[in-house]
């Protein structure tokens, strides 16, 4: 007979079946946690124009909500008996039920003040915050209820969550290549809450497998209590882990935003960042990691200064600058979290632990999300974090507290000649920058000395001139410089040999000029100007509409409105308030004041604002919504292209810019027309040595959209307008798909041809 009573279960028996229970539990909960990230926040772009805060913001909830789900876990691991915490939790993750399949919660607008990001916290906290917090608790929480059973690697059950960043990683991975290229998104809504009922019936038979296999004590009502030879977590031991989590998590967002802005807001992108904060996990919780915090350190700190010199001094292609970017992240990240895992306590404190380092992880979200673009006119906190990141290296002569407060009053020894001496040097005319490195450098020597790192000095040396050499370069006494939730905004006043030039960046992209003299003022430049894509544009639509009503999505410096002509109607729609306020100010740019007769301006994302137009009201459509070269990708889908038709008059025409450093936008569009049936035609531009004012003109190519007839009439004059054969690698967009990995493949390869008509 065979005897299947609970004292048959005092060794482990099933020591293999025990920890594959435990590991597909915590892989499965991994891949629903991070499969939902990046499902649910492409199901919020269109509400917030594709923004690369759309993502940050998402990651501080996220984050937010997975610290709330280890603080839970510790919670009932510590107050309830196994089999009420299993109970517990199963009641916890029915409840998340009541929210699949995932969803926008109804009567949810985006605000047009200036509270985005904590709506957009609201929207994520009432549609997915019950499912996503239910699952974050399973990693410590499962952790938790196998180090109290009777396997012989139950004291040390981090290696679990090595498997638990696996599974987050294969999710991340699989969502560009898979899930969004095959899949739409209702069928990923769909999937996940397939998934998620799985998920409820392995975490039950985990806890009911790890309730078999636990020790006697495991479920008495101390088995919360650490044992006596855990020790005793200190105050400086919580607060080193905090900064060891803070430092990646805030440069993982910088990273992110730095690509969004420069290439398109689409999760392929956002995934990057946080797979390779994931990987470092994989890497460091592993039984035997690749690589050791002390093998890191020997070369960690030159990271730094590789990262700031090529990111910000050097002038790489955009691609090549986000690869050095990524590298220097990545290991960055793993230095740091390898050093959090060397400091990790005792199984008794694992859970604690992991609310900590959540914790830090918290922190950085916000201070990237929240708290740097209120504090920050510009993006600094990416700096600031690289540079910050060099204090994760340990002193080699490690002191006590009470000595590290004698070294602090030490350094104030040097910080205060240090001030004194920038202080003299600036009042006598030296150049700030000088001042600054001397006055920086003799602070950083009384640091280096402090740390017990003397020989580290001329690299934080080097790694101060570059932050205080670059700053001033990179944003050299702008006029303006505004922030907002949709980017960062600067306008220049340069001279040149034609007068004073106002130039408008956006993100690192140079948008537009003006010239300032009254005689010349408007003279529409950039994009914009006389010969270019867009002056061609309006010249082909006139061919048959003298007088236009238009709608033009995207304002920037309210150049196109020097093509409005007497009769004409032209409404403008703009996302950023920010930008609206630079267009409108004639002490910025006055193209607007002085060409626009009545200036119709509308804020908010066009996809929504645009629904309010009256049915074929409008002979065009003009998108030209992009946030230095990022790309609003739901402004470029069939379902986006379906509502311009119906606010077009029968023959009605569109015009999409498409220029673009990284992306063929322009293929996109073209399969966008083919599949609705309409005809299109490509325009390209970049040698301007004939005009007059050609060194303020910018390169572009755009696609114009229409009847067949009409497109005919509109560009038969003119030689410039060719016809686009878009390259197989790109498909048409929809809300429910799009990859933008074939397109920037078609851009680097030159892989889409043009033909005369």
């Amino acid at each position: 007979m065979v005897d299947i009573s609970v004292s048959s279960f005092e060794k482990p028996r099933s020591s293999w079946a025990l920890v594959s229970v435990f590991t597909l539990s915590i892989f499965l909960s991994a891949t629903l946690l991070f499969s939902v990230q990046p499902l649910f926040a492409k199901l919020v772009l269109p509400l917030l124009g594709g923004s690369s805060s759309v993502w940050n913001t998402a990651m501080v909830f996220f984050q937010g909500t997975l610290l709330g789900g280890y603080i839970y876990a510790h919670l009932i691991s510590k107050y309830l008996k196994l089999p009420l915490q299993i109970l517990c939790h199963a009641v916890i993750l029915s409840l998340g039920l009541f929210f699949l399949p995932l969803a926008i919660a109804s009567g949810w607008t985006p605000p047009e003040g200036g509270a985005q990001a904590y709506w957009l916290i609201g929207l994520f906290a009432v549609s997915v915050g019950m499912p996503f917090f239910a699952i974050s608790a399973n990693a410590p929480l499962l952790q938790r209820w196998f180090s109290r059973t009777k396997h012989k690697d139950a004291d040390d059950p981090y290696f679990l969550y090595a498997a638990s960043n696996a599974g987050s990683l294969l999710s991340l991975c699989l969502y560009p290549i898979l899930f969004e290229p095959m899949l739409r998104l209702q069928e990923q809504t769909q999937l996940w809450a397939k998934g998620y009922w799985v998920l409820i019936a392995v975490i039950l038979a985990a806890g009911i497998f790890g309730a078999l296999h636990s020790k006697a004590d495991a479920q008495s009502s101390t088995a919360h209590m650490p044992s006596a030879t855990a020790k005793a977590i200190t105050f400086r031991q919580r607060l080193f882990w905090i900064f060891l989590a803070f430092i990646p998590s805030s440069l993982m967002l910088g990273v992110t935003s730095h690509m969004a802005n420069n290439i398109a807001s689409a999760p392929f992108l956002w995934i990057i960042p946080l797979a390779l904060y994931l990987l470092t996990f994989v890497i460091v919780f592993a039984k035997k990691p690749i690589v050791t915090p002390q093998q890191l350190a020997k070369f960690f700190p030159w990271v730094i200064l590789v990262a700031l010199i090529g990111g910000f001094v050097l002038k790489l292609f955009v691609l090549v600058s986000i690869g050095l970017s990524l590298a220097c992240y990545f290991i960055i990240a793993l230095f740091c979290h390898a050093r959090l895992v060397e400091a990790r306590p005792d199984a008794a404190n694992l859970t604690e632990f992991y609310i900590w380092m959540s914790f830090g992880g918290v922190l950085g979200g916000v201070f990237n999300a929240l708290i740097a673009p209120a504090i920050f006119p510009n993006v600094y906190e990416y700096l600031i974090i690289l540079f910050a990141a060099q204090f994760a290296v340990p002193s080699k002569n490690p002191r006590s507290f009470e000595e590290s407060k004698g070294k602090a009053i030490e350094l104030a020894k040097y910080a205060v000649p240090a001030l004194i001496i920038y202080k003299a040097l600036e009042m006598v005319g030296v150049d700030f920058r000088i001042a600054a490195i001397l006055g920086g450098g003799l602070f950083l020597l009384g640091l280096s000395r402090m740390r017990g790192q003397t020989k580290t000095f001329f690299l934080d040396f080097g790694i101060l001139a570059v932050l205080v050499m670059v700053l001033p370069t990179l944003y050299h006494k702008p006029i303006l410089t505004d922030r907002s939730f949709f980017g960062v905004l600067h306008v220049k006043e340069v001279e040149s040999q034609h007068g004073l030039v106002h130039k408008f960046i956006h993100g690192d992209t140079i948008h537009n000029y003006q010239f300032r003299d009254a005689d010349k003022r408007k003279i529409p430049l950039a994009y914009y100007a006389p010969g270019n894509t867009f002056d061609m544009a309006m010249q082909a639509a006139r061919v048959e509409s003298p007088q236009m009503t238009i709608a033009m999505v995207g304002l920037g410096a309210g150049a196109m409105a020097c093509y409005e002509k007497p009769g004409d109607s032209w409404t403008y729609y703009e996302i950023d308030p920010a930008v609206v306020d630079m267009a409108t100010n004639p002490k910025y740019f006055s193209f607007m004041s002085d060409c626009s007769a009545a200036s119709d301006i509308r804020i908010g994302d066009a996809r929504m604002t645009l629904e309010a137009l009256p049915s074929k009201s409008q002979d065009m459509i003009v998108i030209d919504a992009f946030s230095s070269d990022s790309i609003p990708t739901h402004l470029l889908t069939t379902e986006a292209l379906a509502l311009y038709r119906t606010k077009l008059k029968d023959d009605g025409l569109m015009f999409f810019h498409t220029s673009n450093r990284v992306m063929d936008v322009a293929s996109v569009v073209v399969r966008l027309a083919d599949e609705a049936g309409l005809t299109s035609r490509y325009v390209e531009t970049s040698d301007f040595s004939d005009k007059e004012y050609g060194e303020f003109y910018i390169a572009s190519t755009g696609v114009l959209i229409g009847s067949d007839r009409r497109i005919e009439a509109a560009t038969a004059r003119e030689p410039n307008w060719k016809i686009l054969v878009p390259s197989e690698s790109v498909k048409a967009w929809s809300d429910d798909y799009s990859s933008i990995i074939g397109s920037i493949k078609s851009f680097t390869f030159k892989e889409a041809k043009t033909v005369q008509p």
